[in-house]
């Protein structure tokens, strides 16, 4: 799942990384070069440097408040628009004190090119108090990782507003800090990069007002490297610039800093370097008229106009005019949202089905240090909805032998009985239950494996069950091992471990078989790297030996998705449809220990290779789970709860749920038969056509039978795929191109509603394919 001790991770201050929450989906950032008149927003501005002389000693202040800064070491003044250039081994500039004093809210504002050899750790500007060499509460933004930190003292107090990117050096880029009340925001370029909503200290009560130690270009840290590149067009508010602002001082207008919408699931994602725009929207959601509120560039406008109604079922194309008078075509399209599957913050999933249902068992994240203790379980039918069953197994009450960091668990069904295998505090353990959802039992009272028993960290359970009944354990973390689990499935045979570790191995081990072919799967990098991925081998049998075969799922930045991995697999049964589960950084603001668990398409090429699955943001549509209605059949559609009642049509071409019986008129019998043909939009799902010829459609989310206009959105509106039905034997008809809307009845009308996780809405929209009355 990942490691007990640091591996890999950037360098921050010493020991000082708090969590925070990115809020925009910054996905490319292009942003111009700074703009050659500065904008001149002067509400608040308590500071300006322009850093525009040619000659000298002194950072003139154009704010009209007199704080002149001192440049310190060598000046080099350009004089041509370039700024200040800082060498790096002597230049800085010495910012009056108290400059923060009285501030509950604070804008910091520069134009900053990196040099491509400027060593770390660094400040770009440092505001606070130092003692001994060391910061003693203060404000900094840095360029690796780029950040913005407070503090109400030492390093162990900073509270960060962080991306997991370093900012570019040798280009010019607008880097922007805000905060107010407990909200910091980083912008890049006029875009929103980071957010912490968790900020506690506020600039104006640092050193209770007095702070002797502002520089730009130097560190508030003895040890640390001074700033070596160029800056220019330095600022300080006393207030949190508004988006629009920000925008405009950066030069980026004709960038879109937001778009909102109450549809909107998360933030709409904003690629800036395609102009393009995705708005991630609920299931459900009417795409035929959304009116999308876009944020721009102060004095920036947009056409067609913010806030109009415009159909989304195609992408739309939208101009903004900047403040200067630049113009800039984006494309906007809404993009319906399943993801991710599991509520909340859970990680290192584990999908499993047991006979109509299919379970997932996560980690509990959310937790400093991956400190949870629950183990959670949840069920679907269709792998889309699904129930959660609560708290299966808890480390604290029910496991004697610890009771800390319960991660990444594995289960298997055996001899009628539940077997629960568990990463606690760099053990793995097992627990037997009865039942999928507990509860559970420790049988053993110690870890089936312990801490130390072999090299790696033993974490990471798997279990793969061959077609000889033979199952078998794979597990920990920097190695990979694998041995038989004897009968009892809580022991094993110690001098039959196998380490089967492969390159680039680094956790969450996985094992499928399909056609004869063993695929052996594994997570590569560490969970909080955002290059946290998928790679596999194959093999001829359980334990190898393997070829590795390579990556097959890793991260879209273009999606705002990183760190996809730690994996499980699940077949179909009786097709050949596999879906991946994984967990991902949540969006937005997640990061490794902030995660979120999401389902996708895995598929095989025709050599029986795993192609690249495509992470997505929709996930998946609910799976049938082997429900099929037999095309080109005549039946009529029995409600499931008023088994009394069929789907019929009227004389006024609406949608019914209407009483038949052997002694209706022929009509009304007429009125309730269909022929189930392959679908008009998808074979692989369903229409219906009446005798008349007409078609089962929705229009304005009432059903109703109308002749076939040929059209595409016509097509689609008369396609449903069928889906497991609240019954045995029943069916559910999800609409084609209203994801997550059913067919169902309602005072006895047949209308397209909102899939809703509860029993009457099941039994309303479940129906079966029974003999035709006519």
């Amino acid at each position: 799942m990942f490691s007990l001790r640091p591996q890999g991770r950037r360098r921050f201050r010493p020991g000082a990384v708090a969590a925070v929450a990115a809020a925009s989906l910054l996905v490319g950032v292009a942003g111009p070069a700074a703009p050659a008149q500065a904008a001149e927003i002067t509400d608040g501005l308590a500071l300006w440097y322009k850093l525009d002389a040619t000659s000298g000693t002194v950072a003139a202040d154009a704010s009209g408040n007199g704080r002149n800064g001192t440049v310190n070491g060598t000046a080099g003044w350009s004089g041509s628009g370039e700024g200040l250039t800082f060498n790096g081994s002597d230049t800085y500039i010495k910012v009056p004190d108290n400059i923060m004093s009285g501030m509950n809210s604070i804008t910091v504002s520069m134009d900053v090119q990196i040099d491509a050899g400027q060593a770390t750790p660094y400040f770009l500007y440092g505001f606070g108090n130092s003692a001994n060499g060391a910061g003693n509460g203060y404000l900094f933004t840095t360029g690796n990782t780029f950040r913005t930190a407070i503090a109400s003292g030492a390093f162990s107090t900073e509270q960060n507003t962080r991306t997991t990117d370093a900012l570019p050096r040798s280009v010019w880029k607008h880097v922007t800090y805000t905060q107010t009340g407990t909200t910091g925001v980083l912008y890049q370029d006029g875009v929103e990069v980071a957010r912490n909503t968790s900020v506690t200290t506020t600039p104006g009560s640092i050193g209770s007002g007095i702070t002797t130690a502002n520089y730009i270009g130097k560190s508030l840290y003895s040890g640390d490297k001074l700033f070596k590149g160029k800056m220019r067009d330095f600022r300080v508010y006393n207030r949190a610039l508004a988006p629009g602002e920000v925008l405009e001082i950066s030069g980026n207008t004709t960038h879109i800093a937001a778009v909102t919408h109450p549809s909107l699931k998360i933030d709409a994602l904003i690629d800036d370097t395609r102009s393009k725009i995705t708005l991630p929207v609920k299931e459900g959601t009417d795409l035929t008229a959304l009116a999308p509120q876009f944020t721009l560039a102060q004095g920036a406008s947009i056409s067609p106009a913010s806030g109009t109604p415009r159909d989304f079922t195609e992408p739309v194309t939208y101009e903004v005019t900047g403040s200067d008078g630049t113009k800039r075509t984006w494309t906007v399209e809404a993009l319906v949202i399943r993801s991710p599957v599991l509520p909340g913050l859970t990680a290192d999933p584990n999908i499993v089905r047991f006979g109509d249902t299919y379970y997932i068992y996560p980690t509990t994240d959310g937790f400093a240090n991956w400190s949870g203790t629950q183990f959670k379980a949840y069920s679907s039918k269709d792998l889309v909805h699904w129930t959660d069953h609560g708290v299966i197994l808890d480390l604290g009450p029910d496991i004697s032998w610890t009771n800390s960091r319960a991660w990444a668990p594995t289960m298997t069904a055996k001899n009628g009985k539940y077997y629960f295998y568990y990463s606690a505090d760099g053990n793995i353990g097992v627990a037997v239950s009865d039942s999928p959802t507990g509860p559970f039992k420790d049988p053993l009272g110690k870890p089936l494996i312990a801490r130390g028993a072999y090299s790696g960290q033993m974490i990471d359970p798997a279990v793969f069950t061959d077609d000889d009944g033979q199952s078998y354990l794979y597990f920990a973390n920097g190695q990979a091992y694998v041995v038989p689990l004897n009968d009892d499935m809580v022991s094993f045979d110690a001098s039959k471990v196998t380490n089967i570790t492969p390159s680039g191995y680094r956790e969450g081990s996985f094992v499928v078989k399909r056609k004869g072919t063993y695929y052996f799967m594994w997570s590569e990098n560490d969970t909080r790297d955002e290059n946290y991925r998928v790679a596999y081998a194959t093999g001829s049998s359980p334990t190898g030996p393997w070829t590795k075969r390579g990556v097959i799922l890793e991260k879209d930045l273009s999606l705002g998705i990183k760190g996809p991995g730690h994996h499980s697999v699940v077949q179909v049964p009786g097709t050949d449809d596999w879906y991946i589960a994984y967990h991902r950084f949540a969006i937005p603001g997640g990061d490794g220990t902030h995660r979120e668990t999401t389902i996708d398409k895995m598929e095989f090429d025709a050599d029986g290779l795993i192609k690249t699955v495509v992470p997505t943001l929709s996930s998946i549509a609910p799976v049938s789970g082997g429900i099929a209605l037999p095309t080109n059949t005549t039946r009529s559609l029995q409600s499931v709860n008023f088994p009394g009642r069929y789907a019929a049509v009227r004389s006024d071409s609406l949608g019914y749920l209407d009483p038949v019986t052997s002694s209706s008129t022929t009509a009304v019998k007429q009125s309730a038969t269909f022929t189930i043909v392959p679908g008009l939009a998808d074979g692989s799902c369903y229409s219906f056509r009446d005798a008349s010829g007409r078609y089962l459609r929705h229009k304005d989310l009432r059903i109703r039978a109308d002749a076939s206009n040929g059209t595409t959105l016509f097509n689609k509106d008369a396609t449903y795929c069928a889906r497991s039905g609240s019954a045995t034997g029943s069916v559910s008809l999800e609409s084609y191109n209203y994801p997550g809307r059913y067919l169902r009845h309602y005072n006895y009308e047949l209308r397209l509603d909102t899939f809703q996780d509860n029993a009457t809405f099941r039994a309303d929209s479940s129906f079966k394919a029974v003999g035709p009355w006519a």
